[in-house]
């Protein structure tokens, strides 16, 4: 049985998840193909079939990409699971729900340790000294196989303060344990920080504006905010959710760090909105690469011109490496914008890739 970090590469990873001068991206890169095509089976019979194999492949952008949406049909797994993922199939029903069959749940620990501190906990020393937090994210208790209660649970045990609490499960929002840790924040004038979805916000905030409160939460107050509204009928615009989270909370949009994720991945981007930076800029950790591709021919798209987003992530070392998601975006400096969910033609590159994944298995 495969096991993480007992093997030289595994230990290689961890090293440089925390240290970046300590390989090469391009070698752990090519190193990790390798893994992945010796120890998962229809990612191997694809990769054979392109002629893409460890001994032709000599530059990371050429190792075969995984469509998002074949997880929804074949098994990849380079170990056996320890922990299974499956996204919300909010937007085609639970039939589209993609699966992470995900032997390493410590990687996806690592991950989150190496990068969520820099962008959301500046300055912080060390972990347990965090801010009090608030999660609008129903705990693993509540949803067992989503990634992210994974993360949340996570971020609450390691790096809450004294506290942390959560306030949004399987019924919804828990308005009087919101109502008690925004009373405490103002009591103690301790800034904290809110974990939330965009949804989930939007919510929240609805519900104590209908109970005619405001809370004017401590200076530093600051919210970690993730995904959309997924296609529900009930949504607004982020300059609205924004605009109300400072009326309704106190806490300004420069306090509000996005964050980028999804079932299929480990790893997160995020803006660097605490540290001045733009918040609507994502950036990738240092193990992770991002190209912006044309959804027709799949080459890489100027910068400024909207295509589909593709991820590297040597997190995924489990699972997929290189993804080709259905999310559009577009590149700029170091990071990219997210524009949203691409549109059914815009797929084709997507759906042939999966289908011949689907085939290959």
């Amino acid at each position: 049985m495969v096991t993480e970090p007992a093997t030289p590469l595994g230990r290689q990873l961890h090293r440089f998840l925390d240290d970046a001068a300590s390989s090469s991206f391009e070698e752990l890169a090519l190193a990790a193909f390798a893994f992945q095509y010796e120890n998962i089976g229809p990612y191997r019979n694809l990769c054979d079939r392109r002629g893409a194999t460890p001994a032709t492949i000599t530059d990371w952008r050429a190792v075969p990409m995984v469509p998002t949406s074949a997880f929804r049909t074949v098994t990849l797994a380079a170990a056996p699971a320890v922990t299974v993922f499956r996204s919300s199939g909010t937007t085609g029903g639970p039939e589209s729900r993609g699966v992470h069959h995900h032997p390493f749940p410590d990687l996806y620990r690592h991950a989150i340790d190496a990068s969520f501190p820099a962008f959301c906990l500046p300055g912080l020393p060390a972990a347990g000294s965090g801010p009090p937090m608030l999660s609008l994210i129903p705990s693993r208790a509540d949803l067992p196989d989503s990634s992210l209660s994974f993360m949340a649970d996570h971020l609450l045990a390691r790096w809450g303060g004294p506290g942390s609490t959560v306030a949004f499960g399987a019924r919804g929002l828990d308005f009087p344990a919101l109502r008690s840790w925004c009373s405490a924040r103002q009591r103690s004038g301790r800034a904290g920080m809110i974990l939330t979805t965009a949804l989930a916000l939007a919510h929240t905030l609805e519900r104590v504006e209908r109970a005619g409160l405001r809370f004017r939460l401590p200076a530093g107050t600051s919210v970690f905010e993730t995904g959309g509204f997924k296609g529900r009928s009930r949504e607004i615009s982020r300059r609205e959710l924004l605009d109300r989270l400072g009326e309704t909370l106190a806490i300004p949009a420069a306090q509000v760090v996005r964050e980028y994720g999804m079932t299929e991945l480990t790893s997160q981007c995020y803006s660097r909105a605490l540290s001045g930076g733009d918040a609507d800029l994502l950036v990738a950790p240092h193990w992770m690469r991002v190209r912006i591709l044309d959804p027709e021919t799949l080459a890489e798209a100027p910068p400024g011109s909207p295509g589909l987003i593709a991820l590297f992530d040597l997190a995924n070392l489990g699972s997929a490496l290189h993804l080709l998601t259905e999310d559009l975006g577009a590149k700029e400096g170091d990071g990219f914008r997210l524009l949203g969910r691409a549109a059914g033609s815009q797929l084709r590159g997507c759906s042939l890739a999966a289908e011949e994944l689907t085939e290959a298995g």
